[in-house]
């Protein structure tokens, strides 16, 4: 097969991923790992934590996670104590190679406040982003 051949169709899990309604938040790990647990009824998955909006997160892991799962997704705090937790639901999964990237999306809002470390990221990634702009 030909190294330069790029097919011209997007692979499944692209086409399939729903659109995206809100403003997504890249979460660095070279300067922040935010751990998280998806936790089933029968399972704990462990993860981290890829990117964040308000209404949703990519979870990346190192094991599969299976489709269609409802979970209690808890974040942990880096360099503290404080976890946020949310009821949410896997909306689409990807695999590469040995990581598992799963879409989540949560049953209400993370408030963009400094009540949590989440709102405060977005907060403090938002004015960041007006600066640069």
């Amino acid at each position: 097969m030909n190294p330069w051949f790029r097919p011209k169709s997007k692979p499944e899990a692209v086409k399939s991923r729903p659109k995206r309604r809100e403003p997504r938040y890249s979460v660095s790990v070279l300067s922040v790992r935010i751990m998280a647990e998806l936790i089933t009824s029968t399972r704990t998955y462990h993860g981290m934590l890829w990117d964040i909006s308000t209404r949703g997160a990519c979870i990346q892991s190192y094991e599969p996670i299976p489709s269609g799962i409802s979970c209690t997704l808890q974040l942990h705090q880096h360099a503290g104590s404080q976890v946020v937790s949310r009821r949410a639901r896997l909306l689409w999964k990807d695999d590469v190679m040995r990581a598992h990237y799963v879409g989540m999306s949560f049953d209400k809002p993370i408030p963009v406040d400094s009540s949590t470390f989440l709102g405060r990221f977005i907060l403090n990634f938002r004015a960041f982003q007006d600066g640069v702009e």
